[in-house]
């Protein structure tokens, strides 16, 4: 992040001409990949822009899809699959919503319960392993935050990776973010699939174990957006590119190690996450390979909601038949970010569509057509 000198410069170039400030409210549920929104807002970044945001914290997905639909939020902390499932209509989106930049990459882990560490269970091959020794028990109750996460996805390509028969060996469940952790320390989950730092709570407080980081199975996987209505987005045009330049900015700032500490004192505070620092920061630090918030990972790719459209396919949520290129097309609006990007000097990629790396190879538009190429051996992480 730049000197408080350089900081008071590009106050000055991002100021817009315009009169009195615009009010917008922006939604986030409480996870440490809202950083940037939390830092744009308590670092003035969103002053700066000419906006007056008031940043409004939900305890789930759900509230946030409810309020972006009916325009109570401009804009939110929202999951990949968000703008693809409005895009279809499924779920109760009943507006179409757009995802104009990514809010970094990572973040996410998968935390197996005491009950299945003491039982020698620690990824998913001794899962499977023990399911076959147990076929009479009930399945593992395992969370993730909603269908449309990347969470329910990676999840279920790590069980499949270690021979765990997802739907009959597993019941996959959905909770808030907030209350996993403390639904596996009352025994009513044997794992979770989430963002931080509900893995690492419930790893401190000695209720689970974390197995498995999700970028071990997908590199640099996307995970947040920013998404905003497009009704909203289409009357209000102008105010796109200072909601991104200030997000942006709030980007740069969390991925500077030298604002590690006050990083963590922001996203403590009760009306952020509202956990004790010593997790944010035993997250921060610990996790620093399975996070980005580098604006390097801000870009808004095409090729990241087919690469998601092709994994409902491969799982049969979604028809083979349908046209996954012009459906992930709907979901992403590119030019406000290349437009944030190019003023504050950062590079964005050449095309809407860049390749989206895997374990073994690439993933492209013109495969997503074909579901089994997002398909990679895992044998390393399970």
């Amino acid at each position: 992040m730049p000197a408080a000198g350089s900081r008071q410069k590009l106050q000055t170039l991002a100021r817009p001409e315009r009169g009195a400030a615009t009010t917008l409210q922006i939604g986030f549920v409480p996870l440490i990949d809202a950083a940037p929104l939390i830092a744009a807002q308590v670092l003035g970044y969103f002053a700066d822009e000419g906006l007056t945001v008031t940043l409004d914290r939900q305890i789930g997905w759900g509230n946030i899809r409810d309020k972006l639909t009916f325009g109570q939020l401009q804009a939110a902390h929202a999951l990949l699959g968000m703008p693809l499932y409005s895009a279809l209509g499924r779920e109760w989106f009943s507006e179409p919503l757009l995802a104009v930049m990514n809010l970094g990459c990572g973040a996410d882990a998968i935390t197996f319960s005491q009950r299945l560490i003491g039982a020698g269970i620690t990824g998913a091959n001794s899962l499977a392993a023990w399911r076959r020794r147990s076929r009479g028990d009930m399945p593992q109750a395992i969370a993730h935050v909603f269908d449309c996460s990347v969470h329910h996805y990676l999840l279920r390509m790590w069980l499949a990776a270690g021979e765990v028969d997802v739907e009959r060996d597993a019941r996959l469940c959905v909770l808030p973010p907030p209350q996993v952790a403390r639904h596996m320390a009352k025994g009513y989950l044997d794992g979770f699939c989430c963002g931080e730092p509900w893995n690492s709570l419930a790893a401190r407080e000695r209720t689970g174990r974390i197995v498995a980081v999700t970028s071990d199975i997908i590199p640099s996987h996307p995970d947040k957006v920013l998404a905003v209505n497009q009704r909203w987005a289409n009357a209000h045009p102008e105010l796109v590119k200072p909601l991104v330049r200030a997000i942006l900015r709030g980007m740069q700032f969390c991925s500077d190690a030298a604002n590690l500490s006050r990083v963590v004192e922001v996203l403590a505070a009760p009306q952020h996450i509202g956990v004790d620092a010593t997790v944010i920061d035993e997250s921060l630090r610990s996790g620093s390979r399975w996070r980005g918030f580098d604006t390097a990972n801000g870009f808004p790719s095409v090729t990241h909601h087919a690469w998601y459209a092709a994994e409902m396919t491969r799982w049969r949520h979604l028809s083979p038949d349908g046209d996954i290129p012009e459906l992930a097309r709907r979901c992403v609006s590119a030019r406000a970010f290349r437009e944030a990007a190019a003023s504050l000097g950062i590079d964005c990629p050449d095309t809407d569509e860049p390749a989206m790396r895997l374990r073994n190879g690439f993933f492209t538009i013109e495969s997503s057509s074909n579901a089994a190429a997002t398909k990679c051996p895992l044998a390393a992480v399970v």
